[in-house]
């Protein structure tokens, strides 16, 4: 679809809806979905189909999913963690980034909806011995995902050692489920 072209969910409910049978669930993914003012509506839909959905987000709009939870139009959330809050700025150009991806994460914790939290593990924006500190603010979470990063064209070259990770994990469950995804030995 060309860029700035808008998505008619209705033709995409529809086309849902004629394959129904063959669906165990939905992920809303994005861009950032919660950006979409039509998302409320065609979450309703999807939930009128009797469709599971996940939202998957970046925490940018906590008052978006404050009415997605309190309408009850999500079946679970994973919320994208990308930093510890002082380097927030090193991914996102928005002064209160990391405030409000806070807020979404302790609205998450106190809800009774699933959810995960994921921090792609990122050399030189996210170093090992600060996942912790991030699982730590996190603590009553349902789960906390380290995802290994995969080298883009421009990105950091070498991503963390699969042992590193592990071991990243190890001490991130001290506060809350942890695990390791996309290793490629021993995947949890």
């Amino acid at each position: 679809m060309p860029e700035g072209e808008r998505v008619d969910w209705n033709e995409v409910v529809a086309h849902l809806d004629t394959h129904r049978d063959m669906l165990d669930g939905v992920v809303v993914t994005g861009g950032e979905p919660t950006e979409d003012p039509d998302l409320p509506s065609l979450l309703a839909a999807l939930k009128e189909l009797g469709v599971a959905v996940r939202l998957d987000t970046n925490g940018s709009r906590p008052d978006v999913l404050f009415h997605l939870l309190a309408e009850s139009l999500c079946d679970s959330v994973a919320l994208d963690i990308k930093a510890v809050p002082a380097r927030y700025r090193e991914v996102s150009d928005e002064r209160d980034m990391a405030a409000r991806v806070a807020e979404c994460a302790d609205m998450l914790i106190a809800s009774d909806i699933e959810h995960e939290f994921r921090t792609t593990v990122v050399p030189g924006i996210v170093d090992p011995e600060e996942l912790p500190r991030i699982a730590r603010t996190l603590r009553g979470g349902r789960l906390y995902v380290l995802q290994q990063y995969r080298p883009v064209p421009g990105g950091p070259a070498v991503p963390y050692e699969e042992d590193v990770l592990r071991a990243a994990a190890h001490a991130c469950s001290r506060f809350l489920p942890t695990s390791p995804r996309g290793l490629t030995i021993g995947d949890d």
